[in-house]
C-alpha cells in the first residue's frame, strides 16, 4: 500500500467504531467530504462496499468486520510506539518490560535492576522469561522480548547491543571431586565428563569449538536448561563443567562445589543486552537500559570490595 493508502487505516476505524460519517469525522478532526473520499478509497481498494447506510448512519459489511481487528492493532500499536517513543514518565508509567536472560543474570543483576526501578518507578514491572530462543531478531522485533541479556553476539548483526560485564570463566567440580584437588590440566580436562549448557533445540552448548578447538574432544554428558542448573548434577556426581567464577562463587555452599583455574586460555565472557534498532530511541525503553548499565556497575563494584 502507499503511505496515502496508509493514512485511511484510522478513518476506516473511526467509520467502524462510530458507525456515523460525521461522527467520524468530528473524531479525526477532519470534514465529512474528506471521510467520504477516504471510504471511496478503501471500497475500491477491497472491491467491498465495506458500510452500508442505515437510519442511523451505516452498519459494516461482513467483510469490515472481517478486517477490523487487525485494521485496530495496526493502529493501536502504531500510536502506542509513538506515545512510548515521545512521553515515558517513570512515576506515572504503568509500562511491562518484558526481559529474557541466561539464568545467572537472575541472580546477580535483575534483583538489583528491580530495586532500582521500584525506587522511582512503582507501576513499573519487569516479566522475566528463560532464555529459550536462539531466534533473537524475530522475538525482539516482533516485541516478545524487549530486552535479551546474554553472551555477546559474535560476528555480524542487525540487533544492538552494549556490554554490561565480563566474567573469569573456570572449572566447576564437586568439592570432593576424587580426582580433581587444586588445579587440573587439559589431559585430565578432556577425561573427564562434561555437564553443559545447552543451546535451545539444538545439541550444542554455549562455548564451542570456535571458542577453543579442544573442547570438541569433550564427552558432554549432561546438557543442562541453564548455568545454575548445572549445579545439583555436578554436586551430585564426578561431572564437570566450566561457569562463571562468580556464579561457582555464590553457590558453592549450598550446592558443595568448588572452582578450579582453567587449563586452557579463553577470552573473558562478555554478558551483554541486546535489543532490535527499532527501540533504540523510545525513551522508556532507554530509561530500562539505563537501569540495567547502573545494576551492572552496582554489581561489578560490590563484587570487587
Amino acid at each position: 500500500m502507499k503511505n496515502t493508502e496508509l493514512n485511511l487505516i484510522p478513518i476506516f476505524v473511526a467509520i467502524y467504531e462510530e458507525k456515523n460519517l460525521s461522527k467520524a469525522a468530528n473524531r479525526m478532526d477532519i470534514s465529512q467530504p474528506a471521510v467520504s473520499k477516504a471510504l471511496a478509497k478503501l471500497r475500491d481498494i477491497y472491491d467491498d462496499p465495506l458500510f452500508h447506510r442505515n437510519s442511523s448512519g451505516v452498519e459494516p459489511t461482513s467483510f469490515a468486520g472481517d478486517i477490523y481487528p487487525a485494521m485496530a492493532a495496526a493502529l493501536k500499536n502504531y500510536t502506542s510506539t509513538l506515545s512510548a517513543s515521545r512521553d515515558f514518565n517513570p512515576k506515572k508509567s504503568k509500562r511491562i518490560f518484558s526481559i529474557a536472560c541466561v539464568s545467572p543474570t537472575n541472580f546477580n543483576l535483575i534483583p538489583i535492576v528491580v530495586k532500582l526501578i521500584s525506587a522511582v518507578a512503582p507501576d513499573v514491572f519487569l516479566e522475566v522469561h528463560p532464555l529459550f530462543t536462539e531466534d533473537y531478531e524475530s522475538d525482539l522485533r516482533l516485541q516478545r522480548y524487549d530486552l535479551i541479556v546474554d553472551m555477546t553476539p559474535k560476528g555480524r548483526t542487525t540487533l544492538k547491543h552494549e556490554l554490561l560485564y565480563n566474567e573469569d570463566l573456570s572449572v566447576v567440580c564437586s568439592q570432593d571431586h576424587p580426582r580433581i584437588d587444586d588445579s587440573i590440566d587439559m589431559v585430565q580436562f578432556l577425561k573427564e565428563e562434561h555437564v553443559v549448557v545447552s543451546r535451545w533445540h539444538t545439541r550444542r552448548s554455549l562455548l564451542e569449538v570456535e571458542d577453543c578447538s579442544d573442547l570438541q574432544q569433550r564427552r558432554v554428558v549432561y546438557r543442562a536448561a541453564g548455568a545454575v542448573e548445572m549445579l545439583p548434577v555436578i554436586e551430585g556426581t564426578e561431572y564437570i563443567g566450566m561457569l562463571p567464577g562468580t556464579t561457582i562463587a555464590d553457590f558453592a555452599e549450598k550446592y558443595h562445589i568448588k572452582a578450579v583455574p582453567l587449563p586452557f586460555d579463553l577470552p573473558d565472557l562478555g554478558l551483554s543486552m541486546i535489543w532490535h534498532p527499532s527501540r533504540t530511541h523510545d525513551c522508556g525503553h532507554r530509561w530500562l537500559r539505563g537501569k540495567f548499565k547502573k545494576a551492572a556497575k552496582m554489581w561489578s563494584q560490590e563484587r570487587l570490595a
